[in-house]
Parts: structure tokens; sequence; C-alpha cells
């Protein structure tokens, strides 16, 4: 099997690496300026679990070259899917699947548009991972996948990655379900991103302010209501279990991808996350007063 990663920061870096490191064909897409350091260097993994490097990877930042790719992870920022989609369009093999490894739940639909549902997977991260240096990543929670094709059926193509994915030591359940379960991560990214990168801090001392318990909760309602407009039943448990998880250390103590960003300058998922709630409440006419105020926050510090 040969596997594709576009876009060699935490999230492509850190599953990437894991796939290579077992022994997997990966080619990963970089930056053009990056190319070479990464082929001299490799890439690095700091991990709770143990460190590890990937020596010599097989690394361009030239399509053409993974035109014959049995499935290509797309793991860059929103904002640059459909570009990226219609230049892959133009090299890639009519067989190859595309594997959306990113924030939001519109992305898919997008990936669909461009290559047809049947060649898409959809994929839901559970990784707290940043990427300090080019090529080098530091994981320090999680490290699972979620996959799905979009009709909700299980098949050979999606337990074929399913299968050389916990091979390579990462833990991978497909669903049936993919949509909801993106919708699901939206709801608590739109808290957890939002409200660390206006406050500028991990949620350590979030637990110590119930107004702002309350506020965190709130735009996390929200969105459900939203998410139940859309026709995706979101249970008071799986609310639970998100709020749950913002206890655990691995969320409290790290910096959110949108804060990571941020930090460094650079552009943010604003509208593929609080931007696709607003969007979506304004179609079924519904009002989201905490997203709107975290979405307004945001533009106006960013």
């Amino acid at each position: 099997m040969k596997i594709s990663i576009i876009g060699l920061g935490a999230i492509g870096g850190f599953f990437g690496a894991k796939l290579a490191h077992a022994g997997v064909d990966v080619t990963f897409v970089a930056r053009e300026q990056s190319v070479e350091k990464i082929r001299k260097e490799g890439i690095t993994v700091k991990s709770f679990k143990g460190d590890f490097q990937v020596r010599h990877p097989k690394v361009t930042h030239d399509y053409k070259e993974i035109v014959d790719a049995d499935y290509v992870l797309l793991c860059v920022k929103s904002y640059h899917t459909r570009e990226i989609a219609e230049s892959l369009k133009a090299v890639l093999s009519e067989k190859t699947i595309i594997v959306s490894l990113q924030n939001g739940v519109e992305n898919e639909d997008v990936l669909a548009e461009i290559f047809g549902a049947d060649r898409v997977i959809g994929g839901v991260v559970f990784a707290s991972a940043s990427s300090p240096q080019t090529a080098v990543i530091k994981h320090t929670a999680y490290g699972n996948l979620v996959i799905g094709e979009l009709d909700g059926k299980i098949t050979e193509k999606s337990e074929a990655l399913q299968k050389v994915l916990m091979n390579s030591g990462v833990p991978t359940k497909i669903s049936t379900d993919i949509k909801k379960d993106l919708w699901k991560k939206l709801i608590l990214n739109i808290s957890y991103n939002g409200f660390t990168s206006i406050t500028g801090k991990p949620l350590e001392k979030y637990f110590e302010i119930p107004e702002a318990q309350e506020c965190f909760i709130e735009a996390m309602n929200e969105a459900r209501m939203v998410a139940q407009k859309e026709g995706y039943n979101i249970t008071d448990k799986d609310m639970d279990d998100l709020i749950r998880v913002t206890h655990s250390e691995g969320f409290t103590s790290f910096k959110t991808s949108t804060l990571q960003d941020m930090e460094a300058g650079k552009q943010l998922e604003i509208d593929s996350l609080q931007g696709a709630i607003l969007r979506t409440a304004k179609k079924h006419g519904i009002e989201v007063p905490i997203n709107k105020l975290l979405y307004a926050l945001l533009k106006l510090k960013y």
C-alpha cells in the first residue's frame, strides 16, 4: 500500500511518521523550501509514548510524484482544501482515495464535490501534537483516529486503511456516521480552540472561573443545537463525554492548534470552526450569540 501525506505539520507529521516508522510506503508532500532539510535530517517525533525518528523519508513538493498513491491523507488547514484538492484532481489516479484529517465539518463536502463521494473518507483526529520546528513533532497526548465513509457503509477501502493504521500503532475505529462524529468534535473545538486563542492560554485557569465554564459550555450547547438542526442527534451522553474530555490533562495543558497558529502569526481556521457554526445557524434561522462573540473577538484579535 502506498500512502501520501499532504501537509507535514503536527498532524500529518505525527501520523505519517507512525506509518513510515512501521515500514509503510509513505511519501510526504511538503513545502519546496523544506524538502532538502527533511530528506537530510528526517522526521523526529518526541512522544510521551516514546521518541522515534524516520530517517531519509520520501518527501517531495511535487504532486506529480504521488500519482500512484492508494490513499492521500489530507492534513492541511481547511482554508487550503479546495485549492489543493483541485491541484490533486489533475494528477492523481482515479483509484486514489482521499482521507481528510482536518478541522471542521465542510472539508468532506468539498472533497466529494471534486473527487466524488465514493473516493472520500472522513476522519476525526484525537491527538495533542505540535510542530515547534520543521519535521519535529511533539506528541503529548492521545493519538487515535476515527474514519468513515460518507454514506455510512463499511467497505474494503476503509477496512484496509484501518488495518494499516492499526498495524502502525495508531488506534483507529471505523464509524458508520462520520459526519456526526465530525460535528461532535466541532462542538468541542469551537469552545476549546476559541477560548484558548482569545485568552492566549491553555485551559488550566478555566476551571477556577465559574463564569468562564458557563460560557464555554453554552457555546457548546449552541453548536449542539445547530448540529441537531442539521439532522445529527447529539445526545446528552455525547455532550457529557465531550465535557469530560476537557478535564483531562492532555487538554487542560495543551495549546490548541488555533492558539499555536496565532502565536506563530499564521492564518487561523476561524471560518472553518466558529464560522461554520454561524453559517449553519443562519441557514436555520437560529441565534448563537456566544459563538458570534467568539468569532468577532477572534476576528478582531487576528
